[in-house]
């Protein structure tokens, strides 16, 4: 005799990855990243916002990483732009909603210099 067990659909790793970051879980936001392999910038920067409020030592390493990676793909980033990525992601640490969302408006491409350029 057979019998029916119901299969729960399991949600993708994505979702997870955004769960994760939503419960301010570093170790499954890190394991579901790992899963996923190539995150977008916005979800890379998630994470490294999850290594600067964690205090992680993996912060600065993928800090720079993550600008390094902003600078290529935002080929006409402005110079004034990538100087504030830089320095909100210095102030992640001592100023944590405002670093995080000028770095979020960076990437969304919603910010303008803070020089008239």
């Amino acid at each position: 005799m057979r019998t029916c067990v119901p299969m729960t659909a399991q949600p993708s790793a994505q979702i997870r990855f955004r769960r994760a970051v939503e419960a301010r879980s570093l170790l499954l936001a890190e394991l579901t990243a790992r899963e996923i392999r190539h995150l977008t910038l916005e979800d890379a920067l998630e994470l490294v916002v999850l290594y600067a409020e964690k205090g992680d030592a993996k912060f600065e390493r993928a800090a720079c990483r993550w600008l390094r990676r902003l600078m290529i793909e935002r080929e006409r980033l402005p110079l004034a732009e990538a100087q504030l990525a830089a320095v909100a992601l210095q102030a992640l640490a001592h100023a944590p909603a405002t670093a995080s969302t000028t770095l979020r408006s960076i990437v969304e491409g919603s910010t303008r210099s803070p020089i008239g350029t």
